[in-house]
């Protein structure tokens, strides 16, 4: 039976310092949908109540009470409740390096780890995240040598049993993946400017409509959705600073604070303002 829910829908995010900064997220949404989108880290969530319904490499994926959800850095999917009851989880958000080093990959020229199947049916391993979530919840009863150490725990039996080494090719190496590389350097570099596809056809020789499609194919979203995610990240950024939420709307390309309010919560799920309190409170 799963867990009684809130009677609203509320979130709270966090980061921890300690652990390089690593931010969680504790949510409990009924209406919310997440708009499709992309994270520069891996998520590794799990499903605490209710059902979640998942967009992931062209598949919807139902993810029940006791699942695990982990998604690839910079590969698009959105996320929505599969039924009206709605659903909660728990995510942190481990870098690449992290997992990485987790299980002593030290090297950069070291695969990353990637898996096939958003939805991990682990009870052992949902037990331990979700006891290690517990722990962040209340910090003050746990040690920072404890929390590293469990979190590590957890990274490496995730890659051990579940992760695979080699990526299958979406697409032929060759100059279309470089295309894709040279737009996301661009609009890694331009972010708050309003490129056009033309633009972007200039800088990587391919032809608007092509390139549309190669990105999309390779990243799951199209140019100007991973244009946002790169704004949404640098908002974050921005959000630990004492700056008004016009001022960091407009530098980073937004209409005005409106839209970059309407954005944010749709990709993160929290308001800025919100998502800027519970951070700077911890």
């Amino acid at each position: 039976m799963n867990k009684p829910f809130a009677k609203q829908e509320q979130a709270k995010a966090w980061q921890l310092p300690a652990l390089e900064n690593l931010e969680v997220l504790h949510a409990t949404y009924r209406t919310h949908t997440f708009a499709r989108h992309v994270h520069e880290e891996f998520c590794l969530g799990i499903i605490v109540g209710g059902v979640e319904a998942v967009r992931y490499r062209g598949t919807t994926h139902i993810a029940p009470t006791g699942s695990l959800v982990v998604f690839q850095p910079d590969e698009g999917h959105s996320n929505w409740a599969a039924t009206a009851a709605g659903w909660s989880f728990q995510v942190i958000y481990p870098a690449i390096d992290l997992l990485q080093r987790a299980i002593g990959a030290e090297e950069t020229t070291i695969a990353m780890p990637f898996f096939a199947d958003p939805i991990i049916a682990d009870r052992s391993l949902f037990c331990q995240i979700s006891q290690f979530h517990a722990q962040l919840a209340h910090p003050q009863t746990t040690i920072q040598l404890e929390q590293e150490s469990q979190l590590l725990a957890i990274l490496q039996t995730l890659v051990t049993c579940h992760a695979v080494w080699h990526k299958p090719n979406q697409f032929t190496i060759g100059r279309e993946h470089r295309a894709v590389k040279q737009i996301k350097d661009y609009l890694q570099v331009y972010y708050a400017q309003d490129p056009s596809l033309e633009d972007l056809s200039t800088v990587c020789g391919l032809s608007p409509f092509h390139l549309a499609r190669v990105f999309r194919k390779a990243t799951g979203l199209p140019p100007h959705a991973y244009l946002i995610s790169l704004r949404i990240a640098h908002a974050k950024i921005h959000l630990c600073q004492n700056r008004s939420l016009a001022e960091i709307a407009i530098d980073l390309g937004f209409t005005d604070q409106s839209h970059f309010t309407h954005t944010f919560k749709a990709w993160v799920g929290i308001p800025p303002g919100q998502y800027r309190t519970q951070i700077k409170s911890g």
